[in-house]
């Protein structure tokens, strides 16, 4: 029986993310860690989403680019996934609410969940991207979330705080319905994101 080579393309994505994430010591990565292992993402659970581009993605080769600096297997298992993702957009959103141009510079896409490769039991993984000088601004939602940068020159907030530079590999660790915000400065943001549980409520923004 042959495998889908789909299927050792997502697989290497993961194996090369979760190699990465192991050499963390850093209790919410644990938590991530702990819920990709109970997944079902074998050969046989492979699934096919309907590829969708952005206009974001103008900038995925900058990005990929340096991202390689960082991990370069994670970067290249990222390339060669490139043709498959299902990039979307959060429907709620819109130029209006986050500004002029925010819409052709921001998008995601799921790795595992509904739409992505493999459905997921209350947990997404994906990758997300914001291209430059862009705010994605206050909001928040009930599913604890891990965003991990590959790429860097952007800033964070959480709660309270100001606006901070976080460079790439940074663990950033949102709890269940703070606020939180990022912020592009020059560069566009590549970035692995995670929500462990109670994931069928959005964002919401304030």
């Amino acid at each position: 029986m042959s495998i889908d080579p789909l299927a050792i393309k997502v697989r290497a994505f993961l194996d090369a993310a979760r190699h990465r994430l192991e050499t963390y010591n850093h209790a919410n990565v644990e938590e991530v860690l702990a819920r990709l292992g109970e997944q079902a993402t074998g050969f046989e659970a492979i699934r096919h989403p309907e590829p969708g581009s952005l206009p974001v993605l103008t900038y995925l080769d900058q990005c990929l680019d340096e991202a390689m600096h960082f991990d370069a297997a994670l970067a290249r298992s990222i390339a060669d996934l490139r043709p498959h993702f299902q990039w979307r957009q959060s429907k709620a959103y819109s130029d209006a609410v986050l500004g002029t141009g925010f819409i052709e510079n921001y998008g995601w896409c799921e790795i595992i969940g509904p739409n992505g490769f493999f459905s997921g039991d209350d947990f997404l993984l994906g990758l997300l991207m914001l291209g430059p000088h862009q705010h994605y601004r206050d909001h928040f939602h009930p599913a604890p979330e891990l965003y991990w940068p590959l790429t860097s020159e952007t800033e964070w907030r959480m709660g309270d705080e100001p606006l901070a530079p976080k460079a790439a590999g940074t663990v950033i660790w949102h709890r269940p319905n703070v606020v939180h915000a990022t912020r592009t400065r020059g560069a566009p943001l590549l970035t692995l994101w995670s929500w462990t549980r109670d994931t069928a409520t959005p964002a919401q923004l304030l």
